[in-house]
């Protein structure tokens, strides 16, 4: 079985980052409409006419609760399709929000290209690159829903915890660049649910000290399986 290039998508802490996964999209550019967003640009989701390639820059999806909270869920980079699955899947309206983090280059393409049987016979290797991503997409959103929902606070925040020590070549000592309330943020958990946790895992000689700048694993073993991924351990 042939797999994406581990290096166009991975979980960054509880959020999903993809690059370059459509970078074969760039070979059409110019049957698009070329647009500019400033930082900190929100990009409507009311027409349903068109989709976009990001070409150069970032942007971050997010989703809104009724209440209005609102969670990070996927953050792009450049040679990225985006509002494609808005045309494809018609249900009732999901509240989101599209943002640009940095200055963003767009293409913006017609709806219409992925009804067009010519387009898909011209262009069979786009159509594959196009399913082969929103199966990935998928992926990231089922793991989205499972920490959110199949997990308590106290796995979601060892799951994360798991990620940083992990990602930093699982030292004992680690710089997370997280605070408690970067962390409640991102999960969607009330900052006194993460600072009892915490206080939990110190008692438990799990972690040690725990700031933004420094993070102790005293026991990481216990610290994955709490937070479910004790699979991921290579056998000793």
């Amino acid at each position: 079985m042939n797999h994406p290039d581990i290096d166009t998508y991975k979980q960054d802490l509880a959020v999903f980052r993809i690059r370059d996964l459509n970078a074969p999209w760039r070979e059409i550019l110019d049957r698009g409409e070329r647009k500019i967003l400033p930082r900190h640009h929100e990009l409507s989701n009311a027409d349903e006419s068109t989709f976009f390639f990001l070409n150069r820059g970032t942007l971050h999806l997010s989703c809104i609760a009724e209440d209005g909270q609102e969670r990070v869920v996927m953050i792009m980079e450049e040679g990225v399709l985006f509002g494609e699955i808005t045309f494809m899947h018609k249900s009732s309206v999901h509240f989101h929000s599209l943002r640009t983090l940095t200055e963003c280059e767009i293409i913006v393409f017609p709806n219409t290209l992925l009804d067009d049987l010519a387009f898909c016979r011209e262009y069979p290797h786009l159509v594959l690159n196009l399913v082969k991503s929103l199966g990935v997409k998928g992926g990231a959103f089922f793991s989205q829903i499972y920490d959110s929902n199949l997990l308590d606070a106290r796995g979601q925040i060892c799951r994360m915890l798991s990620h940083i020590w992990r990602e930093q070549g699982e030292k004992e000592t680690v710089n997370p660049d997280l605070s408690q309330v970067d962390m409640a943020n991102i999960l969607g958990i009330h900052r006194s649910s993460v600072c009892r946790v915490i206080h939990e895992l110190r008692d438990e000689g799990v972690i040690g000290r725990f700031s933004k700048t420094r993070l102790e694993v005293l026991a990481p073993i216990k610290l994955m399986e709490h937070g479910k991924i004790l699979c991921l351990l290579a056998p000793e």
